[in-house]
């Protein structure tokens, strides 16, 4: 389905009973959990269904975060009874509600009395709607989405066929809820060098450094006990697309050219060659670009880790950036750092996209 038509249906307006009384003033308390955390409201025996809708749903969120050394999903489900739903479960940062009319049992007709009549008299004519997204539903900084529909075949269809979206819009929603944890502190001062030595522009957290500031390379991380962050500019002039079908490659060769150890040059950042890099085309600022996510290593298997990556071509400038951010974090899960650099590498803008939001101010 197209994103501007799935857009329509998020949007549309039909009447909640809960909503209808809930009261969104000044006085709301704050959502609380973890960015990637949902609360799930579902029949007990649909969230069991392995061959339909109990199966869509977890193939929607519990799909493992790729290029990670272990399997993490990608969000952390809570299935809960919507007959247990307490005031303390109902301030969770993200919810899911999901229902079928066809189902009758007690807990499908508890999750069925957040709908008005006309609402559940709208999913019966109606099959073009299945879902609908609120925000501070019940606290502030909610992302609460509904989905519905006549029959539990039409709805496992339909998740099915939109989980890209389904899961864009909470993989958008953990970004933007991480980027203000993030940034309540910058690095402003390395954030204008940044724009003064290479031209573009990245939003750097408190607590970072600069690791190396070359001519078309620069290196920032954050070193902890056991931990180390790092996130890497690299540009050169643009030649052609043939670059894309193998970024693996085009990652080696700036990775052994500028990710050597200053005392020990032998060693370096490569990649671990047995593991797949898993690459997607997408839109990065409006820019053609290409995520890649896999794992890197020491090239004398000292350490390791995941990396997220974005190749971005910069037309008008007539460059291609790579910009990465890898985790070393042994021992540890992984997916939370890496939804930090997600959200560190969203801030990037290339020289043609900070003279575009100068124009704009003009």
């Amino acid at each position: 389905m197209p994103k501007s038509i799935l857009a329509l249906l998020i949007l549309l307006l039909f009447g909640c009973g809960e909503s209808n009384k809930s009261v969104r003033s000044e006085f709301q308390k704050n959502a609380r959990g973890e960015p990637d955390e949902i609360i799930l409201v579902i029949d007990s025996i649909q969230w069991a269904d392995t061959v339909g809708l109990g199966l869509e749903i977890k193939k929607t969120f519990l799909t493992p975060m790729l290029g990670l050394p272990q399997d993490e999903p990608l969000f952390n489900v809570s299935k809960v009874s919507p007959r247990r739903l307490n005031t303390t479960l109902k301030s969770a940062t993200n919810m899911i509600f999901v229902t079928t009319l066809d189902s009758r049992t007690a807990d499908s007709r508890a999750i069925q009395r957040y709908f008005t009549s006309q609402a559940l008299n709208q999913i019966k004519r109606d099959t073009s709607i299945f879902m609908r997204i609120r925000k501070d539903e019940f606290a502030k900084g909610q992302n609460v989405m509904f989905l519905f529909g006549a029959t539990e075949d039409f709805l496992a269809q339909k998740v099915r066929y939109n989980r890209a979206q389904i899961r864009e819009f909470f993989e958008g929603s953990a970004k933007k809820i991480v980027q203000r944890k993030l940034f309540t502190s910058r690095e402003k001062g390395l954030e204008k060098q940044l724009t003064e030595n290479h031209g573009v522009k990245l939003s750097i957290p408190y607590g970072w450094d600069r690791a190396k500031d070359l001519k078309n390379f620069v290196w920032f991380r954050k070193l902890g006990e056991q931990t180390e962050q790092s996130v890497f500019i690299y540009y050169e002039p643009y030649r052609d697309r043939g670059m894309f079908n193998n970024i693996g490659s085009f990652r080696d060769r700036i990775t052994m050219t500028y990710l050597r150890d200053s005392e020990k040059p032998s060693k370096y950042i490569a990649r671990q060659e047995i593991i797949n890099v898993f690459t997607e085309r997408v839109s990065f600022n409006g820019n053609f670009a290409v995520e890649a996510r896999s794992l890197w290593r020491i090239s004398d298997n000292s350490g390791g880790g995941p990396f997220l990556s974005y190749t971005i071509v910069d037309d008008p400038n007539g460059m291609v950036y790579y910009i990465e951010g890898y985790v070393y974090s042994p021992g540890t899960k992984k997916k939370n750092f890496i939804r930090e650099l997600e959200a560190i590498l969203g801030t990037f803008k290339t020289p043609s996209d900070l003279k575009k939001t100068s124009t704009q101010r003009e």
